[in-house]
């Protein structure tokens, strides 16, 4: 039986260390982070739905057919865009052992995921009800 070899470690330089740092550091914001965003892009939609909506049914009386229907739908998306956007804000449970570092780990990535995909998804509505609302403005 071989003897184990041991290997002398040395401490990181100071700012390698310190990347480290920021870098679990950032790992451990990002679901705050992304919660701005979904805040900042709340607020957004929220002041277009009211600048598009504010003029009242009578400015939607010119458009007829698919360009009626691409507004529609335009507001239908933006609609459900902020109510997604409210899921990535809203508090969840999640399961993890407290004792744990890397179950703590995984709750941070699976929160980070969920929040972001939903962020993404959120994005993507509100871009396609702009598309649709110009589509049908133009038509």
């Amino acid at each position: 039986m071989e003897e184990p070899k041991f290997v002398k470690g040395e401490k990181p330089a100071p700012d390698t260390q310190s990347w480290y740092e920021y870098l679990w550091k950032t790992e451990q914001e990002t679901p705050n982070r992304i919660e701005d965003a979904a805040k900042f892009l709340s607020g957004i939609i929220a002041v277009c739905l009211t600048i598009f909506l504010t003029p009242g049914r009578e400015s939607f009386a010119q458009y007829r057919g698919a360009g009626l229907a691409a507004i529609i739908a335009a507001v239908v998306l933006w609609t459900l865009a902020l109510l997604i956007s409210f899921l990535v804000v809203f508090p969840q449970r999640y399961r993890y052992a407290g004792d744990s570092v890397e179950s703590l780990k995984d709750m941070n990535r699976r929160i980070t995921n969920r929040k972001y995909r939903l962020l993404i998804t959120c994005l993507a509505l509100f871009s396609a009800g702009m598309i649709l609302l110009a589509a049908g403005i133009i038509f």
